[in-house]
């Protein structure tokens, strides 16, 4: 069929997202990741019970590059205020139909240059306790900007450090260029939010996510960095 739907768990909650056949092949979903939702969902759920003992807001996170919003789901099951952005009005509105089919609601929406939202967040002093980051290696912004990876990843982070919350707070970086290693990724991430020991944080894991064919070997898809302090 040109259009089906899919259901998967999410810690004890389930997602359901619409899948279809695109022009640029792409299906709606990319399904290695679903380490990185149970990832984002338990430490989503660990930040919101934890401020509810405190009597403190939800935690916020911003999923930026979020595609059609997997990861936007699996943050607002766990219990946050999500911000989803995406330069791409069309996924934009394909992760709201999902956010609808999996009977979530209020998840913010913006249309925007990753980098230049980060900037501005950076400005107004703005702090999420969870930011996730999936950037393509090469691409446009809403308004025709050329986006390579390769130039903007140190800057990004650079933004993201400043805007992600110096404790009770994660960070996922995914890597689909073949440009970068797992070894890359935790260095860059070390260098850009300039992490010296281990005292700086309390957890840094890094590798590779992959799919397992019908045969048994390792499909190696993408490069994972998650970053918790």
């Amino acid at each position: 069929p040109e259009q089906w739907r899919i259901s998967h768990r999410v810690g004890d909650k389930r997602i359901t997202m619409r899948l279809g056949l695109t022009s640029f092949k792409h299906v709606g979903v990319f399904p290695e990741q679903s380490s990185n939702w149970e990832y984002i969902y338990n430490k989503t759920k660990e930040l919101v019970e934890k401020a509810r003992q405190e009597n403190k807001p939800k935690p916020k996170i911003l999923n930026l590059f979020a595609y059609t919003g997997a990861a936007s789901l699996a943050a607002k099951a766990a219990g946050a205020d999500v911000t989803h952005l995406d330069s791409v009005k069309q996924v934009v509105t394909w992760a709201r139909t999902n956010m609808e089919l999996s009977n979530l609601d209020n998840v913010r929406w913006i249309v925007e240059d990753a980098l230049k939202f980060a900037k501005r967040e950076a400005k107004r002093g703005n702090v999420y306790q969870g930011i996730i980051l999936d950037p393509p290696a090469y691409g446009h912004g809403p308004d025709g900007e050329k986006w390579k990876l390769d130039e903007c990843l140190f800057d990004i982070l650079g933004c993201v450090k400043q805007i992600l919350a110096p404790t009770d707070s994660f960070m996922v970086l995914n890597l689909y260029s073949n440009g970068y290693s797992a070894v890359l990724g935790e260095t860059i991430v070390k260098q850009a939010f300039g992490l010296k020991s281990e005292q700086d944080y309390k957890s840094l894991d890094f590798g590779e996510l992959v799919l397992k064919d019908r045969f048994g070997k390792n499909l190696p898809l993408s490069v994972v960095v998650r970053l918790s302090k």
